[in-house]
């Protein structure tokens, strides 16, 4: 099982970050080494992405769905897909709050991946999760800065 969490301070209204996070037109261009993206209406939305752990390099079709739990302040998220006869499935929860100088974004994500990729060794995987959750909060970033 792998689980990772954290916060990120946004200095925007919480209504404004809301709306982002909620839009898969302006999340998609977030999501770390996309080759293409299919968007299916106002919650869901298909990705292909790079994926490279250790010495294995391939593609992932992923399937997401945004699913509003307490609009404007909680929100979940299911990704479920695979590649390279691996799978993996997420659920992530995300919650908003206001602070003094925007917005208090705090997420946990919890998975499984399954196949050959999974028996590479935690350490790989954990190390390569890192790096992709790192890349979303930058790209995040530099998307929020243009709102």
């Amino acid at each position: 099982m792998l689980k990772y969490g954290g916060e990120y301070t946004i200095k925007l209204p919480r209504e404004e970050v809301w709306k982002f996070i909620t839009d898969p037109h302006k999340v998609v261009p977030c999501v770390p080494d996309l080759i293409e993206s299919n968007i299916e209406g106002d919650n869901r939305f298909q990705v292909i992405v790079k994926v490279g752990i250790g010495p294995v390099r391939g593609k992932f079709k992923l399937e997401c769905e945004l699913s509003p739990i307490e609009p404007g302040a909680v929100m979940a998220m299911l990704i479920k897909g695979g590649g390279m006869g691996s799978g993996v499935e997420m659920n992530a929860e995300v919650k908003l709050s206001d602070t003094d100088d925007g917005t208090l974004l705090k997420w946990e994500c919890e998975g499984a991946i399954s196949g050959p990729i999974a028996s590479l060794g935690g350490r790989l995987i954990d190390n390569q999760a890192k790096k992709i959750i790192q890349q979303v909060f930058e790209n995040l970033e530099k998307a929020f800065a243009s709102v």
